[in-house]
C-alpha cells in the first residue's frame, strides 16, 4: 500500500467518523493524529522503515525527527547491535558523561540539538532557510529561542530569541563563552518551510544545531551513542518511523492498509461512544491484521525449520 495524502483517505475513509464528523477534513485530521500514533507503537510493518547514513566521528548521532528508533545499523560497514544505556554503566561502566567503550549504538534518549557545542566560547546564532526545501526563510511572523549555557565567570543560562523581523542582523552580536545548548523552542513557523538553526565561530565550520519543521514546540532528538569510532566514521542505519502530526490536506500517511486504518477508525469512534466492547473487537482486528500484513511483508525471509532427521549434522538450521 503506497503513502497516501489526508485528502485522499478523507474521500475513502471519513465514512468511518462519527456523522457528524464525516463531512469535516479538520476532524478528519484530528481522528488520524489520534489512531495512527497507535498503529504506530504496534509493530514492524511494512512502511514503517526508512534507511539513514549520517556522519558518526563524533561518537554519536542524532536520529531525524520523523524517525523513532534504530531497528539495524552497521558503523564503517560493520554491523552492531543496539543497547540501552543500561548496558552500557552494566558491562563497561562510563567514564566521563558521554563516553563509552561499548562497541554498540547506545540509545541514550533525547538530545536538544542535533549536534553539541564542543568548545566554549563565543558564538553567533542565525537561521537559514535550507535550500532543496525551500528557497528562503519565511516572512510572516515566527521566532525560536535558544537557552545556552555559559562557561566563563558569571555566566550562567541566557536566552537568544531569533525572529523574522532579526534575520538579517542575526549574526551581529555574538554570545560569549557558550559550553551547551540546553533547549531550543519555536513558536509559529509556517507550514511548508524548514528553517535550520546554526552556531557560527570563527575558527570553523558553522555547526548545525536543528532542522525546525512547521508549527510550535521544542526541539528534541533522538540521541544514540556509539563506541569505538575515529575521525572518518560513517552510520548507516534502518530506522522505524515517528508519527508526525497531519495538518493538511497533502500531508502524507503511511499505512499498512485500507482494511486495518478501517477498524482504527471505527475502534475510535466505539471508544468515543463508549462502546467498549465493541472498542476492543476493532483494536484486537488491527493487531492481528498488522501481524498477517507484516508476516505476510517478509516473503521469502520468513525462518524455515529444517529437520535432517538422519546422516551428519542432523538437527535445524536457519532460525532466529
Amino acid at each position: 500500500m503506497p503513502a497516501l495524502t489526508t485528502a485522499q483517505l478523507f474521500e475513502t475513509h471519513s465514512k468511518y467518523l462519527d456523522a457528524a464528523d464525516a463531512e469535516d477534513e479538520g476532524k478528519f485530521r484530528e481522528a488520524l493524529n489520534e489512531v495512527m500514533p497507535r498503529m504506530y507503537k504496534m509493530g514492524y510493518w511494512r512502511e514503517m522503515f526508512v534507511e539513514h547514513t549520517q556522519d558518526a566521528s563524533k561518537g554519536y548521532i542524532s536520529l531525524p525527527q520523523d524517525t523513532d528508533s534504530i531497528v539495524a545499523g552497521l558503523l564503517d560497514d560493520d554491523p552492531l547491535p543496539t543497547r540501552s544505556v543500561w548496558h552500557d554503566y552494566k558491562m563497561v561502566g562510563t567514564n566521563d558523561q558521554d563516553d563509552t567503550i561499548l562497541s554498540a549504538f547506545i540509545d541514550d534518549g533525547y538530545a536538544p540539538t542535533y549536534r553539541d557545542i564542543e568548545i566554549a566560547q563565543s558564538y553567533y546564532f542565525r537561521l537559514e532557510a535550507i535550500s532543496d526545501v525551500n528557497s528562503s526563510l519565511p516572512s510572516s511572523a515566527y521566532n525560536v529561542t535558544i537557552s545556552y549555557k555559559g562557561s566563563g565567570t558569571g555566566d550562567g543560562f541566557d536566552n537568544v530569541t531569533l525572529t523574522n523581523s532579526a534575520t538579517s542582523a542575526i549574526g551581529l552580536t555574538p554570545h560569549p563563552n557558550v559550553s551547551s545548548i540546553t533547549k531550543i523552542v519555536y513558536n509559529t513557523i509556517p507550514d511548508g518551510h524548514t528553517i535550520r538553526v546554526l552556531a557560527d565561530r570563527a575558527d570553523s565550520d558553522p555547526i548545525t544545531l536543528a532542522d525546525i519543521k512547521g508549527g510550535s514546540g521544542t526541539v528534541r532528538y533522538r540521541r544514540y551513542r556509539i563506541g569505538g569510532t575515529n575521525s572518518s566514521s560513517s552510520a548507516h542505519v534502518l530506522l522505524k518511523r515517528r508519527w508526525e502530526n497531519v495538518d493538511g490536506t497533502s500531508d502524507l500517511v503511511y499505512i499498512p492498509s485500507n482494511a486495518i486504518l478501517k477498524h482504527a477508525l471505527l475502534g475510535k469512534l466505539s471508544e468515543d461512544n463508549a462502546d467498549i466492547q465493541r472498542a476492543t473487537y476493532h483494536w484486537g482486528l488491527v493487531s492481528q491484521l498488522l501481524e498477517s500484513d507484516t508476516d505476510s511483508f517478509r516473503g521469502s525471509a520468513k525462518p524455515t525449520l529444517r529437520i535432517a532427521p538422519d546422516g551428519v549434522g542432523a538437527g535445524m538450521s536457519g532460525m532466529y
